[in-house]
């Protein structure tokens, strides 16, 4: 994980962190929290209800277990209404790629028990007004699921892991913001939520923004993703005063225009400036703060420069002089925003963008595996989008069936249908089979990274389930030798390092 260096303070900076009844505030003005939300809470309950899900269960936080419960409360009528809207919206994209919808919505609906939109239908975000109708069924299942009394419940649960990672953002808050001088009440007039909801995905951290408000909506994490909270924080910190010095840059549009149609390139870095800009300044912020060695930290310009980060060299560049004094940040930028030379940059285009390789992509693949796409007509690969469809529905029998079927008819050693096998043999308790599934997934060549990590830990966890540690710490080892870090598996791995997983052999 992220390691950060003491440093200063300047200018009498001083941040701290109260802790309330499961809220920590950062008060700079009280517009920084970090609690649970009975909206998100709503939500996330009403998706699992509805067939959303990314995660073996032997992976889900004790309240996603129980919230997964909740549908047996609730009239069948309700759940087919749920399941129906769900799998409209979802098509043929994956679980994974809904999330943000939901949660854009959970964060732009009015609190229990209405959940009513906080703004007319054209003013929320995309995202969000696509699910919109959802809000109808997420209020209809607070009540017949007795939301209210189950979030009473479960609320301690929260109040305990607000209490363990509020230590981490308040210290990732601080060396942030003693990093860009803040100072008190720099953004009274915007807001930042870090939500933490223990029903959602572990690991997972979604961004949302509206105008002035920002969200961070996390998952439960044994080791919080700091370095993913705080991009999201210094998009709250620096957008605004980008956009505000958008006009101080000359030819910013012919700057934009050096890479609207080259390969490689974000189409989001070359829809507007001021969002190239930012993005450009966070990645040089980040290198900066993390006092990356100068080598790699120049491997790293160019890989974002290359994405279509124009300014990314330009901002590493001018941060070492900021460095040097003792303005801030908000002070210091409306010159570094004026000095930006287009000639000088053009030049730097021509004689390097094209020189550089294209970034390699590594999307993390989803639990249960998909084959990549193709033109043409491919059975395996269609097979394991329709096992992988089944699994997310729940129709665990269909899966099997159609996984073995790839082995039986195409490919005994199919690599990803192995790894389906073995996660649906885990998911009925059969750990023997499951064991030799996840066997034969890490032998095979045709096995993601991923999946063969992954294997090594679940085998790991179903020795230590059978209070075999010996052989347990044996597999989370050769997880770590795996390298793959997919899901945060190798964190996962050390912690079964340090801890048996499971309470059956204390």
């Amino acid at each position: 994980m992220l390691s950060l260096r003491a440093m200063a303070f300047r200018g009498g900076l001083f941040l701290f962190i109260v802790l309330l009844v499961g809220t920590y505030a950062f008060p700079q003005g009280n517009n920084i929290l970090i609690q649970p939300d009975l909206r998100l809470f709503t939500a996330m309950a009403a998706l699992n209800a509805a067939g959303f899900d990314v995660e073996f269960g032997s992976e889900y936080h004790a309240v996603r277990a129980a919230v997964r419960d909740y549908a047996k409360e609730v009239d069948p009528d309700l759940i087919a209404r749920l399941k129906t809207f769900y799998s409209a919206r979802k098509g043929n994209q994956t679980d994974e790629a809904q999330l943000s919808k939901y949660v854009s919505l959970a964060v732009n609906v009015t609190d229990a028990p209405n959940f009513k939109p906080i703004t007319r239908e054209e003013g929320m975000p995309p995202d969000a007004r696509s699910v919109l109708g959802f809000a109808d069924l997420m209020r209809e299942f607070y009540e017949k699921a007795h939301l209210s009394q189950h979030w009473t419940e479960l609320r301690p649960q929260y109040e305990r892991e607000i209490g363990r990672v509020g230590p981490v953002l308040r210290e990732l808050i601080v060396r942030t913001d003693a990093y860009m001088r803040v100072t008190l009440g720099a953004y009274a007039s915007r807001s930042l939520a870090i939500y933490l909801e223990l029903a959602a995905p572990i690991n997972t951290v979604n961004v949302r923004s509206n105008q002035d408000s920002y969200y961070v909506v996390i998952g439960y994490s044994a080791t919080p993703r700091v370095e993913d909270i705080r991009h999201a924080y210094l998009h709250f910190q620096v957008d605004s005063l980008v956009a505000a010095n958008a006009s101080r840059i000359q030819n910013s549009t012919q700057l934009l225009n050096l890479v609207r149609r080259a390969d490689g390139v974000d189409p989001a870095y070359t829809s507007e400036f001021h969002i190239m800009a930012a993005e450009s300044l966070i990645r040089a912020l980040e290198l900066r703060m993390d006092r990356v060695a100068v080598a790699r930290a120049r491997e790293r310009v160019d890989s974002f420069y290359r994405t279509g980060l124009l300014l990314t060299p330009y901002f590493y560049e001018a941060l070492d002089e900021y460095e040097q004094g003792d303005a801030g940040l908000r002070q210091s930028f409306g010159e570094i925003a004026r000095n930006i030379d287009f000639k000088t940059e053009q030049k730097r285009f021509q004689e390097t963008f094209f020189q550089i390789p294209l970034p390699q992509k590594t999307a993390a693949p989803p639990e249960v595996p998909q084959a990549p796409p193709a033109t043409q007509s491919n059975p395996v690969r269609d097979l394991l989008k329709d096992a992988e469809t089944a699994f997310n529905a729940g129709d665990v029998v269909e899966a099997e069936h159609i996984f073995e079927k790839i082995l039986s008819d195409f490919d005994r050693d199919n690599g990803p249908a192995i790894y389906g096998l073995a996660l649906i043999a885990s998911k009925k308790g059969d750990s023997d089979t499951a064991k030799q599934y996840f066997e034969r997934t890490i032998k095979s060549d045709s096995a993601e990274p991923s999946m063969k990590v992954w294997s090594y830990i679940y085998t790991a966890r179903i020795f230590d389930l059978d209070c075999n540690r010996l052989r347990a710490l044996e597999y989370y080892q050769q997880a770590v030798k795996a390298g793959d870090d997919t899901r945060n598996a190798q964190a996962a791995a050390r912690q079964g390092i340090e801890k048996p997983y499971g309470d059956g052999c204390k």
